[in-house]
C-alpha cells in the first residue's frame, strides 16, 4: 500500500503536464472535476480542472463529473509509467464513473514517466 504522500506526488506530477503550453491548450474550456478515492488508505482527493488549470483539493465532491476508484500502490504505479492503465481497467482494478469522453481526455497524463 502506498502512502498519502506518495499518492499526492503522483497527483502532482500529473498536474505538472498542463505546464506544456501546448497540452494546456488541450484544456482550454475544460471546466471538470475528477474524484479519486483510494479505498486502502480511505483517503478522497478531487483535480478540479478549470480552463488550462488543475489543482487538488482534498475531499469528496458527489457532483464531480468524474471519478477514479483505485487501490493507492495501483495509482502511483500507474502515475511511474510501471504498470499499464488499459490493462488495470480491463481487469476491473480501476473503477470509472462518469462522463466517459471527458476521462478519455484525461488519458494524456497516463503516458508521461
Amino acid at each position: 500500500m502506498a502512502t498519502k504522500e506518495e499518492v499526492k506526488a503522483s497527483l502532482d506530477k500529473w498536474m505538472k503536464v498542463l505546464d506544456d503550453p501546448e497540452i494546456a491548450d488541450e484544456f482550454e474550456g475544460f471546466n471538470k472535476t475528477m474524484q479519486f478515492e483510494f479505498s486502502d488508505l480511505n483517503y478522497k482527493i478531487k483535480m478540479i480542472f478549470e480552463n488550462k488549470t488543475v489543482r487538488l483539493e482534498e475531499g469528496f465532491d458527489d457532483k464531480a463529473e468524474m471519478g477514479l476508484e483505485v487501490k493507492s500502490d495501483l495509482f502511483v504505479g500507474i502515475a511511474n509509467g510501471e504498470i499499464d492503465p488499459m490493462e488495470a481497467f480491463m481487469e476491473g482494478e480501476l473503477k470509472t464513473k462518469g462522463d466517459m469522453d471527458s476521462l478519455q481526455k484525461l488519458e494524456i497524463f497516463m503516458d508521461i514517466e
